[in-house]
């Protein structure tokens, strides 16, 4: 099956984006975002790149191998003016193959490399159509252009080079979530202080099961409020489309306002579907977690802390079982400073 773009988007937007002229020098950007989760093959991560119009990019590639977190970054100058790609570093690469249903990406580390293939699943997601309110991120800052997100297969090969298993090739066959989004993220100023707490913010889970695809970005704090009330915004997909969801609420375990919130390991949705149907969808195995690279211009300066929890799913009303990952965030940042 052949995608296309959503009808308030084109191909044009799988690419880098220019700043908007009133934007002045905000920091402003494309982000992009994609998982690897093969529980068969032992590996789990996260692919991210911010490119940004500021004159440098990051690259990340987050992996948790055999249970062992293993992590590249890097930060290399830029064009500011917006391109087609492919975007690299000399190491990690980022190719739109064809708009909507291929992306290729490759690494060449020291610990691991691998070279992947990102088909489409189902059709891509405009948050802009978001009920009950359109994208929340649009609440993130003034200069915010859009988001959109796909379910995706992955296939490929990915070499250990470190460690006990240094040598194995491994083969990758599973399915994948990728977003994209365009924006003046971390452009605000941040506070001058951070006290320390440990507060569950956002959820914004990707569950894969065989039949279709769950995505929703929520906060915990907003659980008991209505829809028209929250920041709010996911999706479901399946063969029939890729169709916004009408609510949606989260549980974090552990949530004591303690540390620990920081290393959860369990989680629990629920999600109001499109035709109304309420379905409970929990984590039945951790795999191992990532902290996202999130940075402004201080390289040493954390502006999110932001963490990817690998893990199996199950919807308790069907019993289908799934893969994917649980995203949450814990505010405010601690440490703020990486140093």
């Amino acid at each position: 099956m052949s995608f296309v773009a959503p009808p308030n988007l084109s191909d044009t937007d799988e690419f880098r984006h220019a700043k908007p002229a009133d934007a002045g020098d905000l920091l402003y950007g494309d982000t992009l975002w994609i998982s690897v989760v093969d529980p068969k093959a032992g590996i789990h991560g996260v692919i991210h790149f911010h490119l940004t119009n500021n004159g440098f990019a990051r690259y990340e590639s987050l992996f948790v191998i055999d249970g062992v977190v293993q992590l590249y970054g890097n930060k290399i100058p830029m064009d500011p003016e917006p391109d087609r790609g492919p975007w690299s570093d000399g190491r990690l690469t980022y190719a739109v193959i064809e708009p909507w249903n291929h992306l290729h990406i490759t690494f060449d580390g020291e610990a691991f490399g691998f070279d992947l293939d990102f088909r489409g699943r189902f059709a891509p997601f405009d948050y802009a159509d978001c009920l009950p309110n359109g994208d929340p991120l649009a609440r993130v800052g003034p200069f915010h252009g859009g988001h959109y997100e796909q379910a995706m297969t992955c296939r490929g090969s990915f070499e250990i080079r470190r460690g006990p298993n240094a040598g194995d090739v491994r083969q990758i066959d599973c399915f994948s979530h990728r977003d994209h989004s365009w924006s003046d993220r971390f452009a605000s100023p941040p506070q001058w202080r951070v006290p320390e707490a440990h507060i569950a913010s956002h959820y914004w889970p990707s569950i894969q099961l065989p039949d279709r695809h769950i995505n929703v970005f929520g906060s915990y704090f907003e659980n008991e409020l209505p829809p028209e009330q929250k920041s709010i915004g996911g999706f479901v997909s399946d063969e029939a489309g890729s169709r916004p969801l009408l609510n949606a609420t989260a549980k974090i375990f552990p949530d004591d306002g303690s540390a620990a919130t920081r290393s959860a390991t369990a989680f629990r949705y629920s999600f109001t579907l499109p035709d109304g149907e309420v379905i409970h969808v929990r984590s039945t195995q951790h795999h191992g977690t990532i902290q996202l690279w999130l940075r402004g211009e201080n390289d040493l300066e954390n502006r999110l802390d932001c963490y990817e929890a690998f893990c199996d799913f199950e919807v308790e009303e069907t019993g289908e079982v799934g893969t994917g990952t649980a995203e949450y965030s814990v505010m405010p940042v601690f440490p703020q400073w990486k140093a």
